[in-house]
């Protein structure tokens, strides 16, 4: 391939590197977006719960203070017409039991009356809790239109940015960067946290993950062998650059060492390369 031909397709991915990074981050942050809302719906679900709880202990509560109250009053009735029954007895032996029977019915009326109370102060309870959560819920249910709507703009803004770069990509695709290539530069890009392609320095040491390269591999990437040639560690785009300095390439070794690993291609990274 031309030397030129060969600058020139470098120079196009070096292009799209900057713009697929920025794409890519955008899609990203997209994704992370509902993070916030899918809080506040849960929050929302947790409290529509408590108020459904609420409401059945209500309900309940006040099927036991309408059973409690009719059960007084059947007491209070038993009680009184038992009094009335006093003043026809003339039989001693008659007189004690009906005595007993009002003295019996005073502390089931008692018991009721104190049943029916407590089950009076529950029911009131309950609803100040109920109309309480219920407000929760309203302002939680609110909390969750806010963010959808807010969510809804931002997604908006943020893919008509998107449309904007891959119509800027498909510009500079036209320019000379085949489709093939350009697949698999995309995947690279956004494996290798936005970057893509990467000079080969001091000779012989990749710069995208500090490995030192065969001599013969730099050749043939120094000649322009292939319209692309890819770093067999950490599969990047490699184009040489021309560089006065040198340094001692053991300087590299051990920090080559330690990130091969973290920078090392995947499986999928060569996938049809």
């Amino acid at each position: 391939m031309a030397e030129h031909e060969l600058q020139q397709t470098h120079k196009l991915l070096l292009q799209l590197q900057d713009i697929l990074r920025e794409k890519f981050r955008l899609e990203e942050e997209i994704e992370t977006l509902p993070a916030a809302l899918k809080e506040k719906e849960a929050r929302l679900a947790e409290a529509n719960q408590k108020y459904i709880a609420l409401n059945d202990d209500y309900t309940k509560a006040k099927q036991d203070a309408t059973s409690n109250s009719i059960r007084y009053d059947d007491a209070v009735k038993a009680r009184t017409d038992a009094e009335k029954m006093v003043e026809k007895i003339t039989l001693q032996r008659e007189y004690e039991a009906i005595t007993k029977q009002i003295d019996e019915a005073r502390v089931v009326e008692n018991a009721l009356l104190k049943a029916r109370t407590a089950s009076n102060a529950l029911v009131n309870d309950l609803s100040e809790q109920l109309t309480a959560q219920g407000e929760v819920c309203e302002h939680l249910k609110n909390e969750v239109e806010e963010e959808k709507a807010k969510i809804d703009g931002i997604l908006e803004e943020k893919k008509a940015a998107i449309a904007s770069l891959e119509s800027q990509c498909d510009d500079i695709r036209k320019e000379g960067v085949s489709d093939e290539i350009y697949a698999k530069f995309s995947k690279i890009v956004k494996n290798k946290n936005g970057l893509g392609i990467t000079p080969i320095v001091q000779g012989q040491v990749c710069s995208g993950c500090h490995m030192i390269l065969p001599m013969q591999f730099v050749n043939d990437v120094r000649r322009g062998t292939n319209v692309t040639e890819y770093c067999p560690y950490c599969s990047r785009i490699l184009y040489y650059q021309e560089d006065e300095e040198t340094i001692d390439l053991s300087d590299f070794e051990q920090e080559a060492q330690e990130d091969f690993f973290a920078d090392a291609l995947s499986d999928d990274d060569f996938d049809n390369i």
